[in-house]
């Protein structure tokens, strides 16, 4: 299909990612399979009526599609998915650092990781190439642009003024607003919420997580990591002595 549909789009992206790669030898195979799990968790704890459209490396590209009046009931649904976004990826960081063996730089420092989500609503067109669908439009290039912004922050929500008034609010929270310059876009007006206030609202998120990783899961991907870096170094995939 190729007809433009409204769409809210968000971005869900690991901050700290960059420097959390440029790790020596087993730490770079390490930081690659924590960022995948990381990256399934947050996939796995998305819902209807957010779709996967990519994996982008560090980040997921999720929308949601809607025509103009079911935009509101559709962002609120939304909306509903971010603190559950957050508190998904915090969970994963903190099971892996509670009963993580290893001690290489990647598994040491897997506490510096942080998220943000950028979300922006408007007009998109999907067409679909052999078994995949892709998005097109304006809105798609603004949403990815939003990641490269002034904030001074690691953790936050950003939202283009359009999905905040979309969404309604945010919890009753009160954000800062901001004017944006992006490239090939310019000027746009947006809100956001940081680590302190994001805080409170997702700790007062009501709805159910999965359990916490038990310990012997948890060993078990340390184990299957520590086999694959292995693996890796045998075949030559991994060099030692060098940098990523």
């Amino acid at each position: 299909m190729s007809d433009t549909s409204r769409a809210v789009l968000l971005l869900a992206d690991i901050s700290g990612f960059t420097a959390f790669m440029k790790l020596h030898a087993i730490s770079t195979s390490h930081a690659r399979q924590i960022i995948v799990r990381l990256l399934d968790a947050l996939v796995k704890a998305s819902g209807p009526p957010l779709r996967v459209a990519e994996l982008e490396g560090d980040a997921v590209f999720f929308y949601a599609l809607a025509d103009e009046k079911q935009l509101r009931a559709v962002a609120e649904r939304v909306k509903a998915q971010l603190p559950r976004l957050f508190r998904v990826f915090k969970q994963e960081i903190e099971a892996l650092q509670s009963v993580s063996v290893c001690v290489c730089e990647a598994c040491t420092t897997v506490g510096n990781l942080r998220l943000k989500q950028v979300v922006h609503t408007g007009e998109v067109a999907v067409e679909r190439i052999d078994r995949f669908e892709k998005l097109f439009g304006l809105d798609v290039i603004v949403v990815h642009r939003m990641l490269k912004n002034s904030v001074p922050a690691s953790e936050y929500l950003m939202l283009t003024v359009p999905a905040y008034a979309a969404l309604g609010d945010f919890y009753m929270q009160e954000p800062e607003r901001r004017v944006e310059t992006f490239e090939g876009v310019g000027d746009v007006e947006t809100v956001v919420f940081y680590e302190d206030r994001l805080a409170r609202v997702v700790a007062e998120s009501g709805d159910s997580l999965p359990p916490r990783p038990s310990r012997a899961a948890v060993l078990s991907f340390d184990l299957r990591m520590l086999l694959k870096s292995i693996g890796e170094i045998l075949t030559g995939k991994v060099s030692r002595g060098t940098r990523a």
